[in-house]
């Protein structure tokens, strides 16, 4: 990363910084510029795994109480007219958005499955355009995960909704989906995997006819082969986005240390292609978000953590021997995070050249991002904000 320029902003709140800066693009970079124009207008704050979504007239929210009004040139207080988010925009909380005029969803992450495939959950909805918003509950029926093993509240495991709504071509809505069906119950093999989900997870879908109230299975996208040993959490975190040509696209987390995978729909969600590796994106990733730019290019936003140097193997036996609660970490375990973006010229979700955004830091870079103007990204991560420059297509 390149030295950045740092220079005070009058009309930002005391304390905010612009940061323009040049980042390079990592090693997986084959392809395009070299460089994009950053321009950073929010100062850290400590809470890790925060959210934003966008109105329908344009307004970003943030966790707490900020927003921006201008496309990201800066942030600036809610006022009493807005709507009382409070904490809820975090990943544990409001993580699954849709926002149109007229219609407002965000569903909390975790449902709660009984026997039988019922599994009551939350929403949160507005049909006047956020002047209100009610918390409401909501039912998941899937008969076709059989008992699921709901774990217990600090354990990642059950079903989770996860970033994405698509409103289909009918109508009827279209969300993420991931966790354990009743027979997912093989085991993450490493430690570090271990030490994040009970279970290799799936990815799958469901559909609403009924604005959210109601969600019904689809299809699996991607779940996990028994015969497999490898350093994967399965088939996780993952989003979705209507490409030009109508198709689906969905990017899928599978861990830290494995890369994302893409699968595409041609039936509205119904049946999807077998998961494959992209060209151009990172060793691994957390928490993809991806979005169709204007101009009919892809641009997904995604985490990763600091790779293991060396084998694998001897980074595991550092980490079972060293990287326990309590014990000083080595340089093996380092669990810094960048914040990636990456760019598809073609807009097929194939080939991707990926960017830099903020270097190594002990952030989630759980990130969210919106295309605010013609080549320009608002990317979100953590309680960061920054306006992103892309070079024409």
């Amino acid at each position: 990363m390149l030295p950045a320029l740092l220079t005070r902003v009058g009309d930002c709140f005391p304390g905010f910084l612009l940061v323009t800066v040049l980042s390079a693009g990592p090693a997986v970079c084959q392809d395009g510029p070299a460089s994009l124009k950053i321009v950073k207008a929010a100062e850290p704050r400590p809470y890790n795994y925060a959210r934003s979504f966008r109105a329908a007239d344009g307004t970003i929210y943030l966790l707490g109480p900020f927003k921006t009004i201008d496309a990201g040139r800066k942030l600036e207080l809610c006022t009493l007219a807005d709507p009382h988010w409070g904490t809820l925009l975090n990943e544990g909380e409001m993580n699954t958005f849709f926002s149109r005029k007229g219609l407002f969803l965000a569903l909390k992450n975790k449902v709660v499955c009984a026997p039988g495939g019922h599994c009551p959950g939350t929403m949160w909805r507005s049909t006047d355009d956020l002047k209100t918003f009610q918390q409401t509950a909501i039912i998941v029926v899937i008969p076709e995960a059989g008992k699921v093993d709901n774990g217990k509240p600090e354990e990642w495991v059950g079903l989770f909704f996860h970033r994405t709504i698509i409103e289909l071509r009918d109508g009827t809505l279209l969300a993420a989906m991931y966790g354990n069906f009743e027979h997912d119950t093989i085991t993450p093999t490493n430690p570090r995997s271990k030490s994040e989900s009970k279970y290799k997870l799936r990815a799958f879908v469901v559909r609403s006819k009924d604005q959210g109230n109601t969600w019904r299975y689809l299809s699996t996208v991607a779940a996990p082969a028994p015969a497999v040993v490898d350093d994967t959490e399965g088939f996780n975190e993952w989003t979705i986005a209507r490409l030009a040509d109508g198709r689906l696209l969905g990017l899928i987390r599978t861990g830290h240390y494995t890369p994302l995978q893409a699968s595409w729909s041609s039936d509205e969600g119904k049946t999807w292609t077998t998961p494959i590796t992209p060209n151009g994106l990172g060793p691994g990733g957390a928490d993809p978000f991806l979005i169709l730019l204007s101009d009919g290019r892809l641009a997904l936003a995604y985490g990763e953590i600091v790779q293991p140097k060396g084998s694998r193997e001897a980074y595991w036996k550092d980490y079972r021997t060293h990287n326990w609660p309590g014990a000083a970490k080595t340089s093996e375990a380092d669990e810094r995070r960048r914040c990636v973006l990456a760019i598809d010229a073609d807009g097929s979700g194939r080939n991707w050249v990926s960017y830099t955004v903020a270097d190594y830091g002990p952030r989630s870079a759980y990130a969210t991002i919106f295309q605010v103007e013609p080549n320009i990204i608002v990317y979100q991560a953590d309680m960061d904000l920054w306006r992103v420059e892309l070079p024409p297509r």
